[in-house]
């Protein structure tokens, strides 16, 4: 039996402010929500937005995960910048005590050396857990995380999507994202069962969050889950296989890189929750 949280990122809805979608959403039966950590920054630099999220977090009993990137690059001016985004988290979350996890992206132009940015957001950010996006790809990159494996405030975000990619291993961009990863299974155009349950078990930190969505196993998509070739009702199994109970941030992203504008958006998005529903039985 799965024990999620099952959740939206809101991010990809922008015919309403976030504030708006908060609620809306919330007011859907959606158990957490994910903001994306550009428009989080602009909601704490404002003190009245800043406690209205706040309020609407705790009166709705909605879960919160801020989706943020690390730097783009070493330079000092990304650094800088990414500093005072955490700055402002941290504040916001020492005063308001809401932000459940603070994940990242981590771009493919620092994937050699994350260590200084995780351990300032570790030493920063009071009382949420703190996740990376599908880093831990390979022997390096394990090693510069290594230091945390005592830290029960450390660990994974998964992205189904990513993962299936990685495991079908015909993406040729060359990024360590989509890159196949021997540590979690071997290539396989139609990856089992199975396959996916070895390379969640091959994880070595928790996984606090998984973003869910679909593709072709080659693009990186973010499609509805009824849309694409990866089995979700397998995917919802492998969930339940694991007694998951993190937070599952659906991340189907309508006028992403497919077209679908609102109202089909927000309508989509209500079947594609309904379906998940369904699988993991509720």
């Amino acid at each position: 039996m799965c024990y999620m949280k099952n959740g939206l990122a809101i991010w990809h809805y922008p015919h309403r402010s976030v504030l708006e979608n908060v609620m809306f959403f919330a007011n859907l039966g959606f158990d957490s929500v994910s903001i994306l950590g550009s428009h989080m920054n602009k909601i704490c630099s404002d003190d009245n937005q800043a406690e209205e999220l706040a309020r609407l977090i705790t009166e709705n009993d909605v879960a919160l995960t801020v989706h943020h990137k690390l730097p783009a690059d070493h330079s000092e001016d990304s650094i800088s910048s990414f500093r005072s985004a955490i700055d402002r988290f941290a504040a916001w979350q020492s005063k308001y005590k809401c932000l459940d996890i603070l994940s990242f992206d981590v771009p493919q132009n620092i994937r050699d050396n994350i260590t200084p940015y995780v351990d300032y957001v570790m030493a920063s950010v009071p009382f949420s857990k703190i996740a990376v996006e599908d880093f831990g790809l390979t022997s390096a990159e394990k090693t510069q995380i290594e230091h945390l494996k005592s830290n029960e405030r450390f660990g994974y975000l998964i992205d189904i999507g990513h993962m299936y990619i990685r495991i079908c291993g015909k993406n040729s961009e060359g990024v360590t994202l989509f890159t196949n990863s021997p540590d979690e299974c071997s290539v396989n155009e139609r990856p089992s069962y199975e396959e996916f349950l070895k390379a969640l078990r091959s994880k070595e930190f928790p996984i606090f969050e998984v973003h869910l969505h679909n593709n072709d196993g080659i693009n990186d998509m973010h499609c509805f889950l009824d849309d694409g070739t990866l089995d979700i009702k397998m995917i919802a199994d492998v969930f339940s296989e694991i007694s998951f109970d993190g937070i599952l941030t659906i991340e189907s992203a309508p006028g992403f890189k497919f077209k679908c504008v609102y109202p089909e958006s927000d309508k989509r998005i209500l079947e594609t929750y309904a379906l998940w529903k369904k699988y993991i039985g509720e």
